[in-house]
């Protein structure tokens, strides 16, 4: 880990002013190309060994935590755990950063490249988590990134428990991010799992969070956790160890980023519609290429090839739309969840 003075990684207080002010000059170093309040979001991730990076969608959470991971734990290797829609995604975004990285990414077949290579990243989807968590734990991660980790609200289910397996019970300490859009604080009970990721005190007993921060009530069967109190005091709390800013809050973006979001596809997805094309075009080619003496039979004939050649196009954009409907299912669900959440507390 890149030295930063007196600091120190177990700890859910606020960073003294030295360590930030360490941290905020690494991040400084680290700044090409990026925008003022990712420099700022990555100096506050130097400065813990584990955080949670709350930003608004559209802020550049994944570049942040790609460029700190990096710095904090040069010699990898790191495991991403999200959704599977964004596994492509976060294979992009690591290599506009380090275009020599090594990138695995999992997807539960039989060809998959393992045990990933040294120093490199691994990419795994929640819903891989289970039958990989045996092999995950046996490596000594230096970095792991929960991204959406609002996906582990509920601390009780299997989901969250093998992502704690993951971060608390498998020796060492590797330096932990969850990203998350959502605005967390307006219901305690769904931060209770990533505090524990982050090892923040407050997250002992869920039981004694609930009490103080879920407005807790039993009602004569059990524990009802779903309201909140005392929010000012748990933001309070959540200052050594959370950083969140609102797109209205930042003043440093253009009116609008567009990006381009890789999906898989089986590999043989259209490949009979594509090797037509592929043949026809040669035709057309070869066709043209003996046109001097063109007549009006073959002209016709090259029209009607680029008939043809079109129809199997169309078909061929067609397949591929089907292919990518489950993933983008997925990727519309992530981002409306987090859509709704926000519209309701806002």
């Amino acid at each position: 880990m890149n030295f930063i003075p007196n600091f120190d990684p177990t700890s859910a207080v606020p960073p003294s002013a030295e360590v930030e002010d360490a941290a905020f000059q690494q991040a400084l170093g680290l700044s090409e190309g990026l925008f003022a309040h990712q420099v700022e979001g990555i100096a506050f991730l130097l400065a813990r060994r584990r955080s949670i990076l709350a930003d608004d969608m559209g802020l550049g959470k994944t570049r942040q935590a790609i460029v700190a991971i990096r710095h904090a734990a040069p010699d990898g290797p790191y495991l991403v755990i999200c959704p599977a829609s964004v596994k492509l995604n976060w294979v992009r975004e690591i290599k506009q950063v380090d275009a020599a990285a090594a990138c695995t990414v999992l997807d539960g077949s039989a060809a998959e490249a393992w045990p990933p290579k040294a120093g490199g990243w691994v990419i795994i989807n929640y819903d891989l988590l289970g039958k990989r968590v045996e092999a995950l734990v046996g490596i000594p991660w230096a970095g792991l990134i929960f991204d959406e980790a609002h996906y582990l609200k509920n601390h009780a289910s299997q989901r969250s428990q093998l992502a704690r397996q993951l971060a608390l019970d498998n020796g060492g300490d590797p330096v932990v991010y969850a990203l998350t859009g959502t605005p967390l604080t307006n219901r305690p009970r769904d931060l209770f799992p990533l505090l524990q990721l982050v090892r923040h005190p407050l997250a002992k007993s869920f039981l004694s969070f609930a009490k103080r921060y879920c407005a807790a009530e039993h009602n004569g069967y059990g524990w009802q956790t779903n309201g909140a109190s005392n929010l000012e005091e748990l933001t309070t709390q959540l200052h050594g160890i959370m950083i969140r800013r609102r797109k209205e809050d930042v003043l440093d973006l253009p009116p609008k980023l567009r990006t381009w979001t890789n999906v898989e596809v089986p590999a043989d997805t259209a490949s009979a519609e594509m090797r037509e094309v592929m043949e026809s075009l040669l035709l057309v080619a070869a066709r043209r290429g003996a046109g001097a003496g063109q007549t009006q039979g073959s002209s016709n004939d090259l029209e009607g090839s680029r008939v043809r050649l079109l129809a199997k196009l169309s078909k061929a954009r067609e397949k591929l739309a089907a292919a990518k409907i489950a993933a983008t299912i997925d990727l519309v669900e992530v981002r409306w969840a987090l859509a709704r959440s926000v519209l309701a507390n806002s």
